[in-house]
């Protein structure tokens, strides 16, 4: 089974290199490394050229963004499936296999995950272990109702699908976003398709780039991702227990957003974003109605440092 890795690269010469070698390195060896450089100003091409595997590809194209990047990769993909990697994180050595496994085990499914570990830098000591066999793998029915209760279930790096499935739905990535751009495809696919699991954490996501949209954007609006899974949603693309699970979903993503606007001080602008995610009916919801009624902005930033603070540790070394 074929597998073509994408991977958009824009300024990573610092990185690349350690992505590229964790595809070499894989125990799977069928695949194509498809790298996509977006105009970069750096030495990425370089870098890139600099390693000699026939199965490794470079596209160069003017600067369009991650989206358009990532969908010319898909474009030029000739694998049974496609499997995305950003250019500043890696694969665990057991990854592909472990998504050839599950292709394999469930020929009639399309879209496919493993668990993800976050990681400050790489450490082939972290990648030693051999997956068990045969896989823990299940096929997931509850896909919106999952992600809500747990965001950190898998990465656009721990994700696959089969090529026809992906091409038949191009522009995959909604062009000209770059935050919540890959949630919006995700999502999309839970709606037509059943996703196959594997709760092992198979690959990396490095927090602490800089400049990371994750760890510098505040999030003050809605994400467009959220805005149209809630037309879709109310429109009936998404039925019965999901349908409510993914209003859910997008009544969480409106709490996050009140929640910065009470510490910003606009309590105006939190409590209407708290009556339109009255769906989630969540502890979340509940205590931000609390806090908007009660915290000044003062009491919000301590409580919102508080809470982060309890966040548990990255499984990182």
């Amino acid at each position: 089974m074929r597998i073509s890795v994408v991977v958009p690269v824009y300024n990573k010469a610092a990185y690349i290199e350690v992505a590229i070698q964790s595809v070499l390195n894989q125990t799977h060896q069928d695949w194509e490394l498809v790298l996509v450089d977006d105009g970069s100003t750096d030495s990425s091409a370089e870098v890139i050229r600099g390693f000699t595997d026939p199965r490794i590809r470079l596209i160069q194209q003017p600067n369009g963004g991650v989206s358009r990047a990532r969908n010319r990769g898909i474009d030029a993909a000739t694998g049974d499936l496609i499997s995305f990697l950003d250019a500043d994180d890696w694969y665990g050595p057991h990854y592909l296999a472990a998504l050839a496994e599950m292709a394999t085990r469930y020929p009639d499914e399309h879209y496919f995950a493993t668990c993800f570990r976050w990681v400050r830098e790489y450490q082939e000591s972290d990648w030693a272990d051999t997956p068990p066999q045969p896989l823990p793998v299940e096929v997931v029915t509850d896909f919106f109702e999952r992600r809500r209760r747990n965001g950190k279930m898998w990465h656009t790096n721990s994700i696959s699908v089969r090529r026809p499935a992906l091409q038949a739905m191009q522009p995959c990535f909604p062009v000209g976003e770059s935050l919540g751009e890959d949630q919006d495809l995700w999502f999309r696919l839970g709606e037509r398709y059943r996703l196959v699991y594997c709760k092992l954490p198979l690959v990396a996501y490095r927090m602490d780039v800089a400049g990371s949209l994750v760890v510098t954007q505040a999030r003050r609006a809605l994400m467009p991702v959220y805005q149209r899974l809630e037309q879709r949603a109310l429109a009936g693309a998404v039925k019965g227990a999901e349908r409510r699970a993914a209003l859910r979903l997008v009544g969480d993503a409106r709490v996050s957003v009140a929640r910065m606007h009470l510490v910003a001080g606009d309590r105006a602008t939190a409590l209407g974003e708290l009556w339109r995610a009255r769906r989630a009916a969540s502890r979340h919801w509940i205590a931000a109605v609390v806090m908007a009624v009660v915290f000044s902005p003062a009491m919000a930033r301590r409580w919102t440092q508080w809470r982060k603070s309890r966040l548990p540790e990255l499984n990182q070394h």
